[in-house]
Parts: C-alpha cells; structure tokens; sequence
C-alpha cells in the first residue's frame, strides 16, 4: 500500500541548541525592524492536494497593528472586504456562497463553558443574553448572517480581532486568510526555529543547488539580500519522538523558505512546501513505493494526504502543500485606513476571531444557522 512504511515513522524533536548564525540574527532583527511598520501587502497562496491547485490571495494596507484594511479573492474572484480601526471591525461577502470558510466553528472553551455542541445545539444551557449583538440595529431586525448574505457591512464596533496566532485558538493555517496575511512575520519567526540552519543566499557557495532553488535571486546591486532556511534531513524510519504515538515527518522537513531583506527591512517572503523533491528520500527511508507512470505533483499530494491521515489521526495539524508569496510595499509609509460610512451595526462573533469573546456562543448557533441555510446565489 501506498506509504504504508509511514505508518512506523515518527517526528523528531529539535535539539534547540544550535548557536544562532549570524545569518539567523541579522534575518530576525530585519523581521523586527518591519513587522511593527505600516504597509501595502500582497499575500497569495496556491495549495497542492489531489483535488487540483487552490489559490487565495489577500490583498490590503496597514496602518498600525490596530488599523487595517483587506480583501480576499478565492481562485481570482473576490470573497470577503475587511476593515479594522480599534476595537471595530466592518465585514461585507462580495460572494456570500464563500461564507462556509469562515464561519465560527465550536472549540473546547465554547463546548465547556458554554454548554454549546459541535453540531450548533445548547446541551442544558442556553447562551448569554446579547442584546443588540447577533440583531440588526432594531429589535427583531435581520441577523448578521442575514446581512453577509446580501453583501451588506456589517460593523460590530467591539469585535476587532484581539489576536491571530495564540495558543488559546484551535486555529490552523489556511482557516482564517486574514489571519495568515497579518502573521507571515510570527510565521517566519516559527520557521526559523524549526529549520536546521540559516544561510545568506550565495550561488557561489559549494552547498547551492541552483536546479533545487525555486526561489529568484536577488538582482544585481538592487541592494537585496536574501535569507534562506534549511530544512533539516527527513527522519529514519527507526527514530521517535518519545511517545507510542506513530508520527510522521511535519513540514519543515519539506519546506523552502527565503526572505528578501532591503536597507534591513523585509521586502519579501517566499515559501514552498515541496514534497515533489523528497519522494525518493521518503521511498528510500520508508521503505515505500510510488507509482511511477504519474505525474511527480499528482504523486506528491497523495503522499501528503497519506501523511496527514496518520497526523490527523493522532491530533496534529495536517501538512498543507503549497506555494505561499508575502509583498510589502510602502513601509513606513502614510497609510490611512477609514471604516466604511454604509454599515448595519451587528455582532459578527458567527465569524471565526471575530465578534466579543462574550458573544461566542450566540456566534457559534448563528454559524449554524447559516451553514443549515441553502447558499444564496452567486450572482450580484
């Protein structure tokens, strides 16, 4: 059976005792230069698996870590527009049959606390009071979900997003577009971590390998320096990670990297998750066969689904194969975000990270409610 070798391997730690290169330390002062700067970004993603290529790309500006604006477009047709300012948040669905992704979904805090089951019901306890919150601006008016629906804003004045990325959220890469836009740079922190070592770009070096390079250089005097991450070796099919678990190699075993660094500030990330390049490494090490009369990018997304049947399986995020692309431009600019003047006041806690933490419970039934509703149509 296809990677079934796999079945007996496991993640391996990091030893987290390499001293940092300089390489490593000039990259992550240059994350930190940048990441508090305001901004116009493109981000794009375009994820591999069996189904075919997937693409979102979000594109917007920031004016500080509490004021920005976005729009996300699935495939090349724009989905969602979103604007921060504070503590409020305007949300409108330029398509709202694309609403499903973002839609609160129950977590252990909600089915705990609150008595709220995965599949939207109340199990002896009724959510808290919210008046105003999942309504119109008048009593008895449309929801919030009935607002999205009809490309309306909707503005919930205190539902801002308080943060992305925590260890409190069940939140995976890819649930929330916005959310991986704005955490690239905690991303590329978490990447550096895990990768082996930290290298300036240097085509001249005996390591390079310009047929395994995916990534553009740098163009002469632009100025430009550009960092890559080494992914460390896959593991042997005899290491484990301490537990009786099985596991499986993760990403960085498979992931390329190079951030593109201007007057010590990022300008650009690039990232690809390549399994493509490691298959006969995985079919060496495990002891595994693959077909040889299909395509590599076709046998490359059955090996990561095998992989994340087994990682799932054990309650790890899965592999996500893809090509990911952040642009800055304009740092430290002018940049001036304004809300939208044409809003409905409403509470969008049926939007995953959106809403107040107290309305989450009303949020999760009204994501219910629209999930059981039939999609509106397409057309505008």
């Amino acid at each position: 059976m296809l990677l079934s070798g796999l079945l007996v391997v496991a993640t391996f730690g990091l030893s987290g005792c390499n001293k940092a290169s300089d390489a490593e330390k000039q990259l992550r002062a240059a994350l930190h230069n940048t990441e508090k700067l305001s901004n116009t970004f493109l981000y794009q993603e375009t994820v591999h698996d069996t189904a075919g290529d997937h693409e979102t790309d979000v594109r917007g500006l920031v004016e500080d870590d509490f004021r920005y604006k976005a729009r996300v477009a699935e495939d090349g047709k724009p989905v969602l527009d979103e604007v921060v300012s504070d503590d409020a948040i305007a949300v409108r669905f330029l398509d709202p049959t694309r609403i499903g992704r973002f839609l609160r979904k129950p977590t252990k805090a909600d089915r705990g606390g609150s008595g709220v089951g995965g599949n939207g019901t109340a199990s002896g306890a009724t959510p808290a009071p919210n008046p105003g919150g999942v309504t119109g601006t008048a009593s008895g008016g449309p929801t919030a979900g009935e607002l999205l629906a009809t490309r309306r804003w909707v503005l919930d004045p205190a539902g801002a997003p308080a943060a992305f990325a925590s260890a409190g959220t069940d939140q995976a890469l890819g649930d929330d577009p916005i959310a991986d836009a704005r955490d690239v740079f905690a991303y590329v922190n978490q990447a550096i971590d895990a990768a082996d070592r930290v290298v300036e770009f240097n085509p001249e070096s005996l390591d390079y390998r310009k047929d395994e390079d995916p990534f553009p250089q740098p163009e002469p005097h632009s100025g430009v320096k550009r960092y890559d991450l080494v992914r460390p070796n896959l593991p042997k099919a005899s290491q484990t990670g301490g537990s009786t678990n099985q596991v499986t190699p993760d990403a960085r075993h498979f992931r390329k990297m190079s951030v593109y660094v201007k007057d010590k500030r990022v300008i650009q990330v690039r990232e690809t998750i390549d399994v493509q390049s490691r298959l006969k490494d995985l079919a060496d090490i495990y002891d595994t066969k693959f077909p040889t009369d299909r395509p590599k990018a076709e046998v490359a997304a059955i090996a990561v689904e095998a992989l994340n049947a087994i990682r799932t399986g054990q309650g790890q995020d899965p592999i996500r194969m893809r090509d990911m692309e952040l642009s800055l431009k304009d740092l430290g600019s002018a940049v001036k975000v304004d809300m939208p003047t044409d809003t409905t006041k409403g509470s969008l806690a049926l939007l995953e990270n959106r809403g107040r933490p107290a309305d989450a419970a009303n949020g999760v039934l009204e994501a219910a409610a629209v999930r059981a509703q039939p999609s509106p149509p397409p057309g505008g």
